[in-house]
């Protein structure tokens, strides 16, 4: 049997493209064994061993922590580490669910931008098709709601699972809500409740974009009815303008914010949900 060869930690790392001090942890947590001569206090290290990282490697990249790893390798039945990666395979389709939707909504907002830029985008408006939602109420204009233990922790969720949920603002019956809202698919999902929420039936809206000013950060935050008046008019008006009416509570969409002649603005987009009866949209 051939002898194998021994390698000290700084080449054995840098042969495999890994740090000293990753070596060091996996040795701590029982992946690797070292050995030492008589004489020195250098650590050696068999080619043998070359496996052990890169499929420690490959487990870190797919989030395990280095104890799982070591258990993994030298105390888990087959049983165990088949359940660990059904876990895994669970939270990185999450993951990549998030993922997705924060780069749809990204690319979105990036056409935004770029319409704003050229001047299109405040005062244009479209015609959608609004999925099933659901809204998840937690502020008033001026203070936060009563939050009871359950939405505590739901509220945790939905703050987690942003950007992919969106941050809006309700307006009915002259009051305006903040909260979080998403569709009952993607809310399903990722298993997002609380007892406050509530859901929006699918339907056609009207969407209106606009730019409001920005709350003054520390400073009086306005009634319920001047910040209705910042928002709707413009909107309400274009919507007169193809002769149709709100059919229900309107969704004020946060999209981003940009400075103008020193002051900075909300770049929003309006649902308004409408009757069966609609315009065609101009785009």
């Amino acid at each position: 049997m051939a002898k194998q060869k021994t390698y000290r930690m700084g080449e054995f790392s840098q042969r495999l493209g890994v740090t000293r001090d990753l070596v060091k942890h996996y040795e701590k947590q029982g992946i690797l064994t070292s050995r030492r001569e008589e004489g020195n206090q250098y650590r050696y290290y068999y080619h043998s061993q070359y496996p052990a990282i890169l499929i420690s490697k490959k487990l870190q990249n797919l989030g395990y922590s280095l104890r799982e790893i070591g258990h993994l390798l030298n105390e888990a039945t087959l049983e165990e580490y088949t359940d660990e990666n059904a876990l895994r395979i669970a939270a990185l389709e999450r993951e990549q669910l998030l993922r997705s939707m924060a780069l749809e909504g990204l690319r979105f907002v990036h056409t935004c931008q770029q319409k704003a830029i050229e001047g299109t985008l405040v005062g244009s408006w479209d015609i959608e098709e609004r999925p099933d939602l659901v809204f998840f109420p937690f502020s008033g204009m001026t203070e936060f709601l009563p939050l009871s233990p359950e939405d505590t922790a739901a509220m945790s969720d939905w703050t987690e699972a942003t950007p992919a949920v969106e941050y809006c603002r309700l307006i009915r019956e002259g009051k305006v809500i903040f909260g979080f809202t998403a569709s009952a698919e993607l809310a399903r999902l990722l298993e997002l409740g609380g007892s406050q929420v509530e859901r929006f039936p699918a339907c056609r809206v009207f969407c209106y974009y606009l730019k409001i000013p920005r709350s003054t950060i520390g400073g009086k935050a306005g009634s319920d009815e001047e910040e209705i008046q910042k928002m709707l008019p413009p909107a309400l008006a274009a919507l007169e303008a193809q002769g149709q009416k709100a059919a229900g509570p309107i969704l004020v969409r946060h999209l981003f914010e940009a400075p103008e002649d020193g002051k900075y603005f909300y770049y929003c987009q309006m649902s308004i949900p409408l009757r069966t009866e609609s315009p065609t949209s101009p785009l």
